[in-house]
């Protein structure tokens, strides 16, 4: 059985017309974004997003706080704290040990011999 090579491949044309438009645009876009015109487009992109990022945390912010929902700030400074008083535990852990191990001593040290 032997293949026509005049069939109809979408895909080989598909890959041609890509190959193709690839060449010219990627040729077009590369000496477009060494343009300073690309570079003040880009930049005025960031400063859209930089005040829309800034204004959506705003209005999440004040969602939460109206709702009386804890913000991740909120939730951030609550686990500090928990540190802070797990280490203050820790240390008067430690020193009641080291003071009633003290206090045991010296009180073995007072009872008779047996």
């Amino acid at each position: 059985m032997t293949i026509n090579s005049t069939t109809f491949d979408p895909i080989q044309i598909w890959k041609s017309w890509y190959e193709a438009m690839e060449q010219t645009w990627g040729k077009s876009l590369d000496e477009w974004v060494k343009t300073e015109e690309y570079t003040m487009w880009i930049g005025e992109i960031q400063k859209w997003f930089f005040y829309t990022h800034e204004n959506y945390k705003k209005t999440v912010d004040q969602i939460l706080a109206e709702n009386n929902i804890p913000s991740k700030n909120d939730i951030s400074t609550i686990a500090q704290l928990i540190i802070q008083l797990e280490e203050k535990i820790e240390k008067l852990d430690e020193r009641l040990d080291t003071e009633v191990l003290a206090q045991i001593s010296s009180i073995k040290s007072k009872l008779p011999p047996k």
